[in-house]
């Protein structure tokens, strides 16, 4: 494990800084590395395929699995419209990347879509992942039952268990509330047959209460929420709401942090991103509230909102600090 991932004792708001870590050689990147077996204590050997309460009654009370996903680094991937990286930071990176960290679980989500990826190197990527002792989420955007369904047999094929969506970032009414059900609803025996578990991702399309009741009335184990604990400010909703609805139907953590701002002529506020534990999250509020829920067998994964610093080095830079602090950040609560 590199130094600047270390657990530390000081208080995980210390600012540190660290060089640009940079890819890893080639040798380094396709070595395999020796991790513990993620589902080692499982009754019966290996099985990525449980229903997601049952794989949580396997997991150890107060046990969170640290994560990062393709939206912990999104300067160093590419992000549209803006300078491209020289080097983007591809799937396996992202691997080495969760390894660097001490991390368990990568979600690869749109920002680098599986779709794209020949059958071939879904294959590689999934024996990638467990001989370096990963966990896969796979993640898209829709709730297109067709496109829907083509990630499902995508994370199926890659060992993933979890499969996150989100919706279009506007506010939504109940005629699309009742679409996105039935699109569930459609979809549910597809879930069922191949062992994946849809985490639907909080944001401003529904409030909290609403996304809850969604997944009451499916009322199956293998469709959950993917807490955020940023995207409900468009709504807008505190934490506090999201969480008291969200919290005992969360199957993923998306662990994101901001900041709120007053704008310069104090007639406004901005809300920009922040490392987690540098903003105005209060993250043992929500991982107590999940433990209080019995929900400590979800994967805590690290997402953040970098601005871009004015090149493409200096926004990857600025990212690779923030994911070194709040990785540090996250390890000492977890």
């Amino acid at each position: 494990m590199r130094p600047e991932y270390r657990r530390h004792s000081t208080h995980c708001h210390r600012r540190r800084q660290i060089e640009h870590p940079g890819d890893l050689p080639k040798d380094k990147a396709t070595t395999p590395v020796k991790r513990p077996a993620l589902f080692a204590s499982i009754p019966g050997g290996t099985n990525l395929y449980l229903p997601v309460q049952a794989y949580f009654n396997t997991i150890p009370s107060r046990m969170f699995r640290l994560g990062i996903a393709s939206w912990t680094l999104p300067w160093a991937i590419g992000v549209p419209g803006y300078p491209w990286p020289q080097r983007p930071l591809g799937c396996i990176g992202l691997l080495d990347k969760a390894v660097e960290a001490g991390a368990s679980v990568v979600q690869i989500a749109d920002n680098l879509p599986l779709h794209a990826l020949p059958e071939q190197e879904l294959d590689q990527l999934r024996e990638a992942a467990g001989a370096r002792g990963l966990a896969l989420e796979a993640g898209t955007r829709s709730l297109d039952p067709e496109h829907l369904a083509r990630y499902i047999a995508i994370a199926h094929r890659i060992g993933a268990r979890i499969l996150r969506t989100v919706l279009s970032g506007s506010l939504l009414g109940a005629k699309e509330r009742e679409t996105a059900e039935a699109a569930i609803r459609q979809v549910l025996p597809a879930l069922e047959n191949l062992g994946v578990t849809l985490a639907l991702e909080n944001n401003e399309a529904f409030s909290a209460a609403e996304f809850a009741g969604i997944i009451q009335r499916i009322a199956s184990s293998h469709v959950g929420i993917c807490l955020d604990t940023a995207n409900s400010l468009g709504r807008p909703e505190t934490l506090q709401t999201v969480v008291e609805n969200l919290a005992e139907h969360t199957v993923v953590l998306h662990a994101k942090d901001y900041d709120i701002r007053r704008i310069d002529n104090r007639m406004g506020f901005s809300i920009v991103g922040a490392p987690v534990g540098d903003g105005r999250v209060d993250f043992d509020f929500v991982l107590a509230e999940l433990r209080r829920r019995g929900r400590t067998g979800v994967s805590v994964i690290l997402e953040h909102w970098p601005p871009f610093a004015g090149t493409i080095e200096e926004s990857v830079r600025l990212e690779e600090q923030w994911f070194s602090k709040s990785v540090r950040c996250m390890q000492s609560k977890i």
